[in-house]
């Protein structure tokens, strides 16, 4: 997996398509209320910029209806992501539940916790797993899966006294987990139970349940 910064027209580019859905994520919109269900504050929607695609962008059209998540570093927005939020199967509708743009490379979302002065930091799977374990309190970053782990990453934790990988209750949160031990000796897992991920473990059991589950 090879990386290409965007480049500053691209950039600006995407730091307007952020803004426009931010603005468009209303209290009525669909998209406020899907973040209602899954437990995430308006205070959370604003720090992270989350939108909604009412009216898209030129060459955004695909997203239509989706959540808009950026990716944000010191540059900038360097990545949107989409997110599904419609009550369909996906696949039947030819599309996965999460989309971004095509040439885009993985990267980590919430990359600026990396700046923080703390000692400890959270892994989770995906960017709603790491803004529910943000709300809570805990510093937490977000890569897309296993597969999107990539090496150059392991460089960027290495600073930290312990990593805490906040794995969901399925083989893919292990493979995620054993992937990122594999090379750190300083990570540990703190796995959710079974049929869970972080968001839906946070609904259910709350947030002192999660930090007691994180260690944070």
């Amino acid at each position: 997996m090879n990386f290409s910064p965007p480049s500053r027209q691209r950039i600006a580019f995407l730091d307007q398509a952020a803004t426009a859905y931010h603005k468009q994520l209303t209290d009525t919109s669909p998209a406020a209320e899907y973040l209602k269900k899954r437990g995430l504050s308006q205070d959370s929607a604003q720090y992270f910029q989350l939108g909604y695609v009412a009216n898209p962008l030129s060459g955004h059209e695909r997203y239509a209806g989706m959540l808009a998540i950026p990716y944000v570093n010191r540059q900038g927005t360097v990545a949107i992501r989409y997110r599904c939020i419609a009550e369909h199967k996906c696949k039947e509708h030819g599309h996965g539940k999460y989309l971004r743009e095509p040439g885009d490379d993985a990267k980590i979302f919430n990359i600026l916790t990396l700046t923080l002065n703390t000692p400890r930091i959270a892994i989770c799977e995906g960017e709603m797993d790491a803004i529910t374990a943000w709300q809570c309190g805990i510093p937490a970053i977000g890569v897309a899966g296993a597969q999107n782990w990539n090496k150059i990453f392991n460089r960027l934790i290495r600073g930290y006294r312990e990593v805490v990988i906040l794995a969901d209750g399925d083989g893919a949160g292990l493979k995620l987990a054993d992937t990122i031990s594999e090379k750190n000796e300083h990570a540990t897992t703190a796995q959710v139970p079974p049929e869970f991920d972080v968001n839906s473990y946070y609904l259910e059991c709350g947030k002192d349940a999660l930090l007691e589950k994180a260690r944070f």
